[in-house]
């Protein structure tokens, strides 16, 4: 098993991609603690065996923008497992109000709960990585912040093109300590999710397959968290099924 003995923090909101990371990473034998937002996420978790569950740490996060929240679910996870290997962040949420009519409120709580959520997932648990001098940091974001989509919601591009940026700090700034920060980039998926709010939403060129699946989103997050990926960091993968192309 490619994760044994090591322990992944997974962040989910708004999506189930976290979920189905969670998954691989136990079906690969890594202990995982699983930040949700919302009881749906779990659902994937339903038909684990019971030395699977033995190795899942589920925490409730009721605010994605409250670092100190965030900061205790960290102290949970080093309280039971002692170590972090990998973190992946998988937070998004959609815009109540549109475009440039966007109230200030509703342009703090999309902007903090995506870029809050990914950095003060990460910033506890970096210690621990920096100590062990092994990580692995995923953080996943939207086509939204890669190219121009007309109707986008400017905070929500804004927001996500701000991931893509911390993923590129992530592996600039940590390198030293051999921890890697990389991002994927995805389309809308088949969960409904990071639907992006265009005009026209992005869509696969593959027949039958224009929506991604959760599974696609999935192994790219197990290759960027495997030893495979230990010389690949500060990268973006686009995964939208070639709508996006560079």
């Amino acid at each position: 098993m490619k994760f044994e003995n090591q322990v992944a923090v997974i962040a989910a909101c708004g999506s189930q991609v976290g979920a189905a990371s969670a998954l691989q990473h136990l079906k690969e034998g890594a202990k995982v603690a699983f930040y949700y937002e919302d009881d749906v996420r779990l659902e994937l978790f339903k038909d684990l065996t019971e030395e699977e569950k033995s190795r899942l740490l589920t925490i409730r996060i009721q605010d994605y923008k409250d670092v100190e929240e965030l900061k205790k679910a960290a102290e949970t996870v080093l309280e039971k497992f002692r170590t972090c290997d990998i973190v992946v962040t998988a937070i998004t949420t959609d815009e109540r109000e549109s475009g440039y009519s966007m109230s200030e409120e509703e342009y703090d709580r999309v902007m903090k709960t995506i870029t809050n959520g990914a950095l003060y997932t990460i910033q506890p648990l970096m210690p621990a990585m920096k100590e062990k001098k092994y990580g692995r940091i995923v953080l996943i974001s939207s086509v939204a912040g890669r190219t121009v989509l007309p109707g986008v919601a400017p905070v929500f591009a804004a927001a996500n093109a701000a991931i893509g940026g911390m993923a590129r700090n992530i592996g600039c700034t940590m390198g030293t300590s051999f921890i890697t920060g990389n991002s994927v980039c995805v389309g809308p998926l088949e969960d409904g999710s990071y639907k992006t709010g265009a005009k026209v939403e992005p869509a696969g060129i593959e027949p039958g397959h224009e929506l991604g699946r959760l599974k696609d989103v999935a192994g790219a997050i197990e290759y960027f968290t495997s030893p495979l990926a230990s010389w690949l960091t500060g990268e973006t993968l686009d995964l939208n099924g070639g709508y996006y192309m560079v």
